[in-house]
């Protein structure tokens, strides 16, 4: 492949985790509440994936597997601090990270080979993958780079078409008037929280499979950069596809540098750096979205049957 083909078939691959990871949250913003323990839950998920991969006999399946029930468990431990006990959840998220930080490094040196590593099965679809320049870029990926593009749309219908996204925005938008409906709210963000953090473990695991193995903290703020992403997307999981390819391509860009001649000058360090960079820029331009009018406040129900 030329240099231009490697680029987008990498940023394709490296987008996949923060596409995951920012499906997730949309679905969890929708609903009212805001995850910033979403670098924690990736990290968890990541973790769960190696660990399935060295007792699983190298089966990268095992690891999504693990990782789902991992994301499945912070999901409901966030759910409860979240929702029902309606801590603060910027102040939350961060401690989360922190904890989930020191509980992978610490496990990871005893339960994870860093050396271990397993591969999701690339799937070239017929035909297309023959196609000039597009075909090895975009029908050459490993099957979990097609279900992340699947899931933006599936995310989309259920978003914008089905009762549980009219429902999330209605909870997000105007609670107390969605209690009065009859819409239990806590339910409904009891099931966005665990499902967005599902999601975002999914995303941890195919970090895993990229990086060719588990260190300690290597989400290195890909958590972040998804929470930039639905702000810059403005809640649209299609333009969420785009804005995580434009991210994947910048990561790419530091593998890449010396055979592309016009960045072969640029300090390496700028190059790593340049994702971050594109993340305050990205909320710059973003300053004119406006998040659901009850993220992050909780909510307190009106009704003893809740």
């Amino acid at each position: 492949m030329s240099t231009s083909q490697t680029l987008f078939s990498l940023g394709i691959a490296l987008m996949v985790p923060m596409l995951f990871a920012a499906l997730g949250e949309l679905i969890i913003e929708k609903s009212g509440v805001l995850n910033v323990g979403i670098e924690g839950v990736m990290l968890i998920g990541a973790f769960g994936a190696a660990v399935g991969v060295n007792y699983g006999d190298g089966s990268i399946w095992i690891g999504v597997l693990i990782a789902v029930g991992a994301g499945l468990v912070c999901g409901l431990i966030l759910a409860l601090l979240y929702v029902r006990l309606g801590t603060d959840q910027i102040v939350t998220g961060i401690m989360f990270n922190i904890v989930a930080f020191g509980l992978t490094t610490t496990l990871s040196a005893k339960y994870v080979h860093a050396s271990e590593s397993a591969d999701f099965p690339k799937w070239n679809i017929p035909l297309v993958h023959d196609l000039p320049w597009v075909g090895n870029v975009l029908f050459e990926q490993d099957v979990l780079v097609y279900a992340s593009v699947a899931l933006a749309f599936g995310v989309f219908y259920l978003m914008r078409r089905t009762w549980f996204g009219l429902y999330a925005r209605a909870a997000s938008e105007f609670p107390r008037a969605a209690e009065s409906a009859g819409l239990n709210v806590w339910r409904l963000r009891y099931v966005a929280v665990i499902v967005g953090c599902v999601l975002t473990a999914i995303g941890g695991a195919q970090l895993f499979a990229n990086s060719g193995g588990f260190v300690a903290g290597y989400t290195n703020g890909r958590g972040f950069i998804a929470l930039a992403i639905v702000v810059l997307a403005r809640w649209n999981p299609l333009v969420v596809v785009l804005a995580s390819l434009l991210f994947g391509v910048t990561q790419a860009l530091q593998f890449e540098a010396d055979r592309l001649g016009f960045l072969g000058d640029i300090p390496s360090h700028i190059l790593m750096a340049l994702p971050y960079i594109l993340v305050l820029v990205a909320v710059v331009f973003a300053r004119g979205s406006r998040y659901p009018a009850a993220v992050g406040i909780p909510f307190r129900p009106t009704r003893s049957s809740t």
